[in-house]
């Protein structure tokens, strides 16, 4: 889940600090998840459950960024917000609203939680409050397409994020390399890294096993390509298709080859603060992962004296016909109105300010109890105390987001089958305990179920 969208732990989280504070959610976060308090009677009052950002915020620190800024633009308007352990507020949340006593601002941890909640008519159609507040000039279009269901606009996403590849800047500079730009060049770094006795790139999933996860997502989008992805998620193309199976062939022949961790075996004992000070160190030259890790570098490069910087860019191409710049997009969670609530108007116009207060939003960054809502921003929002890094990438992602230059990760654009099957058997993969082959089509065997029940999220369009 998502620091914008309530709900358990999230899945992909590095550190342990950025664990801890990312059990949560900084906004709608946890907007919504438990199962203590009925919907409001007085339709003035909104109610909301979260869990915060940083574990251990009261209400009163919370409300200054995600109550009082709201109150004072709807002052006929009061928020009722109650803290609500992250763990199992999904749960909580889905039996509350079966009871009638859910909250009025319902949040989900993706788009395919959310569709049970739509199936089952706890959610209200938002379509008119779009139209009435011009979101498809505000939210992001990939955003957008997400947030409906058969149809029915009723739950926006709440955060973004990208996969990206981070590196040791001091390290690439001490030795003039630069990050690779497609297949030929990433061989060629790797050698070079590997024959200085530095691993290419920092991995391991010891402490969290589904890491490979994002692994798996990036070599979809750097060898199949969004395209083809976009065709797997609609049905054109099965999971079994060569441009798949190539994918997952060559992140088996790259872990093999030792770039990750050092090896196979590596790579399955490596703990997370290993890898992170690997990478700090210099001892790998790169590492693979998500936006979540901008808060968590920060506790490597510069402690015990370290004075190597991180930077970042976009995943390079490493297939012919994949295009460069493009941003695989992940979502930690949904908002959306509870159908059944006394305070409907209220609520929506709770999610109305949410996605118009791009101050408010970027004064939680700045706080550090918040992440970006995909919404266009202008640069001169952006507060000078926002890492210049962090800044950039996310508008890089905008800009991404604008072109059509977006890809897929299975925790975001696959049903729950189809991802629990990634989850649970790439690692055999791997050490060789199952082939590419039987992979993909057991994925494609998990997707048509998915499919077939309903619950893969909507995709959203591409021009990768």
């Amino acid at each position: 889940m998502n620091n914008v969208s309530g709900g358990p732990l999230r899945r992909h989280r590095g550190t342990g600090a950025r664990i801890a504070k990312m059990a949560a959610v900084g906004v709608i976060a946890s907007l919504a998840l438990a199962a203590c308090a009925a919907p409001a009677a007085d339709p003035s009052v909104v109610t909301l459950w979260y869990t915060p950002y940083t574990g251990d915020a009261s209400v009163e620190e919370w409300g200054v960024f995600n109550i009082e800024p709201f109150e004072a633009r709807f002052p006929d308007a009061t928020v009722d917000a109650v803290v609500v352990p992250g763990e199992s507020s999904i749960q909580k949340q889905a039996v509350a609203l079966a009871a009638g006593t859910g909250p009025d601002i319902v949040g989900a941890s993706g788009s395919s939680t959310a569709i049970p909640l739509f199936e089952a008519g706890y959610l209200a159609d938002l379509g008119e409050t779009a139209v009435e507040n011009d979101w498809a000039n505000k939210i992001l279009p990939w955003a957008l397409d997400l947030a409906y269901i058969d149809g029915k606009l009723v739950a926006i996403p709440t955060s973004y994020e990208t996969l990206v590849l981070y590196y040791n800047k001091t390290l690439f500079e001490d030795n003039g390399w630069e990050p690779p730009t497609n297949r030929a060049s990433l061989e060629k770094l790797a050698g070079e890294m590997q024959a200085k006795g530095i691993t290419p790139f920092a991995a391991g999933n010891a402490d969290y096993q589904p890491a490979t996860e994002w692994l798996v997502s990036t070599y979809l989008n750097q060898v199949a390509g969004p395209s083809n992805l976009y065709a797997a998620i609609t049905g054109e193309i099965p999971w079994t298709d060569p441009s798949i199976e190539a994918s997952i062939q060559m992140m088996k022949d790259d872990f093999e080859a030792g770039w990750y961790a050092g090896g196979v075996k590596q790579y399955f004992t490596t703990q997370d603060t290993q890898k992170y000070t690997q990478l700090a160190d210099g001892a790998a030259g790169m590492f693979v992962s998500g936006s979540w890790e901008m808060d968590g570098l920060g506790a490597y490069f510069g402690a015990d004296g370290n004075t190597n910087e991180w930077a970042w860019a976009a995943l390079p191409p490493l297939a012919d016909g994949v295009p460069s710049g493009v941003f695989p997009l992940a979502v930690g969670g949904t908002a959306s109105v509870n159908a059944d609530s006394k305070s409907i108007e209220n609520a929506k116009n709770y999610l109305s300010w949410l996605y118009d207060d791009t101050a408010s939003m970027w004064n939680r960054v700045e706080a550090g109890v918040g992440q970006p809502l995909p919404i266009k921003y202008e640069a001169s929002d952006v507060p000078a105390g926002v890492d210049a890094r962090y800044a950039a990438q996310y508008a890089a992602i905008n800009d991404a987001s604008e072109a059509g230059l977006v890809g897929y990760v299975t925790w975001t654009s696959m049903g729950p089958k189809s991802q629990a099957f990634v989850v649970d058997n790439i690692d055999k993969v791997i050490n060789g305990d199952q082939s590419v082959a039987d992979f993909c089509a057991g994925l494609d065997e998990a997707f048509v179920d998915d499919t077939a029940k309903g619950l893969v999220p909507p995709a959203f369009k591409t021009n990768g």
